[in-house]
């Protein structure tokens, strides 16, 4: 999500399955309701689609999105933008008991950054978690190619001692339209990537990304669904451990990497990120493509049904903040 320019700016803002959608009881069978003090409480606790175990929700990196506005105590949603990324307010709206984070073309200048075109919805949670089962309930948006949504965590950046310095899991980016490097072809929509990204500092003192086209043995997961992540709802999850780490779709698992170096507090966050043919690499920096604006096509949103972070009571202490 974030390449070597953008990192610099982010310092500062700190065939298995069936081809049917997620079973609507999944979403909101144990459905929140709102206090009077406008607290989160569930008549029956929810637990992960398809994990058993004994489990425990954690409030503060779960929403099901039935109030009136973002939850302003456990998300921001209006980070400081980076890289051709402009993130607003107005692109992160709640209504009718969903999450809805919008794109639109809205040409704009921003300070050390040449003309840009979009504008888009981002929330991140306010507190840190490394560990856990993360899950959410998405549908695509109606753009392709053009936009990504996306569910994933990544830490500060702002470690100063140690190998890793930033740490990212993509639970899920879908319609990313990637170009593929061995057929030369684009990814198609129904390829859904499932990453991650590093940033390691080397014995001399010198810092690396470590990335999916770097070390794809480490760092890449893919996954071509048989539908089309842009028709209905679907259910992203992914369970991170000191172990390992692994990715599930409605429940069942598509991909599993031994966890190496993600160990840093995480910040959870849902996201609606420009794509080809919008942006593109110019060197080692993603740019955003003057020629290729257009106002056609948008604005486009994703939807979030609902996004829950658990913990496995059974396990160790997790490094959470």
């Amino acid at each position: 999500m974030i390449n070597a320019t953008q990192f610099t700016v982010l310092l500062l803002c700190v065939s298995a399955f069936a081809q049917t959608p997620a079973d609507e009881s999944a979403s909101k069978f144990t459905r929140q309701s709102l206090g009077s003090d406008g607290r989160e409480s569930f008549s029956q606790q929810p637990m992960p689609v398809g994990q058993p175990g004994n489990w425990m929700l954690k409030q503060a990196f779960s929403d099901e999105f039935e109030g009136a506005a973002v939850d302003g105590r456990k998300w921001l949603d209006e980070p400081p933008s980076w890289g051709p990324w402009t993130w607003t307010k107005n692109n992160a709206v709640v209504a009718n008991g969903k999450l809805q984070l919008r794109m639109t073309h809205e040409p704009h200048s921003r300070k050390n950054q040449p003309r840009l075109f979009y504008k888009s919805g981002i929330i991140r949670s306010k507190h840190l978690r490394t560990y856990g089962y993360y899950e959410a309930r998405i549908k695509g948006c109606s753009l392709f190619p053009g936009a990504c949504p996306a569910f994933w965590i990544y830490s500060d950046g702002k470690e100063t001692s140690g190998e890793v310095r930033y740490c990212e899991v993509d639970f899920v980016e879908l319609q990313m339209n990637e170009l593929n490097r061995k057929t030369g072809e684009r990814d198609s929509v129904h390829h859904i990537d499932m990453n991650l990204h590093l940033r390691l500092a080397d014995e001399d003192g010198s810092i690396r990304w470590v990335r999916p086209g770097i070390d794809p043995d480490m760092c890449k997961n893919a996954w071509v669904a048989p539908w089309d992540p842009r028709d209905d709802f679907h259910v992203y999850g992914c369970n991170v451990t000191p172990e390992t780490i692994t990715w599930y779709i409605d429940g069942a698992e598509v991909a599993q990497k031994p966890n190496f170096h993600w160990h840093l507090p995480m910040r959870v966050t849902l996201s609606l990120g420009l794509r080809h043919p919008h942006i593109g690499w110019v060197g080692q920096d993603m740019k955003p493509v003057p020629q290729a604006a257009t106002a056609d096509g948008f604005p486009t949103h994703m939807e979030v049904d609902y996004v829950r972070v658990w913990e496995r009571q059974q396990d160790p202490a997790v490094r959470s903040e």
